[in-house]
């Protein structure tokens, strides 16, 4: 069985002839440049300094020795490595605001990071070294700030949290995290060429532009990004109409970055990431189901059901932490893949969830 269809059959609740097996096919189940450096050593593959896929978070693209080693299944229709589409490193994306960039074949530097290895960054990003930490800037613009013992860049600002109005909400621009046409013709000659000549299953995990780290890249995690998240919370239970406000700007982006992707390659790809959003902590959710329902869910399901009538790929969400009185939610919106399915979790325990949930 190939890969492609055998994450087919596992997501349709079919045995596969095999467990499919995933590393570094979306921004959140890949390896940071560090481990991925050690690893190759400790298998004594070809030295190489680690490429960097997504400049906040670290991460570094796998290479196709890794790829075949690992039998791995799935992979990002952006990578830059073997296998890859016909534009390898003119454009990419990185994990700093989510947007293709224009980079040439070879305009990378090597960085000697603060935790101990040269890599390979993108040209167009700088990193500024002050007393106690590194600061990044992306074409001039500062995205993060990564400590002298730190592994990788956070974010520097949230950009609503002096916000008191409704009308000053209005007033922010909004239009900055809509994805460009540019962008889409790009993916999709991306998406259909690996498609065309690879077997993988294809997984797109580029939702769109955020301003700043996370903005547009989920609904609760929106907010948390763009407030901070003791304010988030607060709105949530006592400002509630600026929550609204903010949740309808967020998700008019979301959907309009959605319906563009999908209309684009939604032929091509097998797996969309519709959230980044996570909804628990290690010993329980973030929030009720109650908030939830009132905030969320509706909103959520317009998205996953615009992908589903549109195309044939099964949807993503990555929600961290013991999130059990969550999943029935996510089920009842048409939800086909949880990431990570974290069993350390209070609540999470793998018998337990298969008695509740069953198939």
């Amino acid at each position: 069985m190939k890969s492609r269809e055998r994450v087919i059959q596992a997501l349709k609740h079919v045995e596969p002839d095999r467990v499919p097996i995933d590393l570094g096919g979306t921004w959140v189940s890949g390896i940071h440049a560090k481990a991925y450096y050690e690893l190759r050593r400790y298998l004594s593959l070809p030295e190489k300094l680690p490429t960097i896929i997504d400049v906040g978070q670290q991460l570094a693209d796998i290479d196709r020795d890794i790829l075949e080693l690992f039998h791995i299944d799935v992979i990002d229709i952006n990578r830059v490595l073997e296998p890859r589409a016909p534009y390898p490193r003119k454009y990419r994306f990185v994990g700093i605001d989510s947007s293709l960039k224009e980079v040439s074949e070879y305009e990378f530097w090597t960085w000697r990071t603060p935790y101990g290895i040269d890599v390979e960054m993108p040209k167009y990003v700088e990193v500024v070294e002050r007393e106690d930490s590194f600061i990044g800037y992306a074409e001039g613009k500062p995205f993060g700030k990564m400590p002298k013992t730190g592994y990788y860049f956070w974010g520097l600002k949230h950009a609503l949290a002096d916000v008191k109005t409704i009308e000053d909400v209005k007033k922010f621009d909004w239009d900055v995290g809509k994805v460009s046409d540019d962008v889409i013709e790009v993916l999709k000659k991306k998406a259909e060429y690996l498609y065309k000549y690879t077997d993988y299953a294809l997984v797109n995990p580029f939702m769109g532009s955020p301003v700043a780290l996370g903005a547009f890249r989920g609904l609760h995690a929106g907010g948390q990004t763009l407030r901070g998240w003791d304010k988030w919370f607060g709105d949530l239970k006592f400002r509630k109409p600026l929550a609204e406000a903010i949740l309808d700007h967020i998700f008019e982006v979301m959907f309009y970055n959605i319906k563009k992707i999908i209309d684009a390659i939604g032929d091509y790809i097998q797996v969309q990431v519709v959230g980044y959003d996570d909804m628990g902590v290690e010993t329980g959710p973030q929030i009720s189901v109650e908030v939830f329902r009132e905030f969320y869910k509706d909103r959520y399901a317009e998205v996953i059901g615009y992908v589903k009538k549109y195309s044939k790929a099964f949807t993503f969400l990555h929600s961290d932490g013991s999130i059990f009185p969550l999943i029935k939610e996510f089920i009842d919106i048409g939800l086909d893949i949880i990431n990570p399915v974290q069993i350390s979790a209070k609540g999470m325990e793998p018998e337990k969830l298969k008695k509740t949930y069953g198939e």
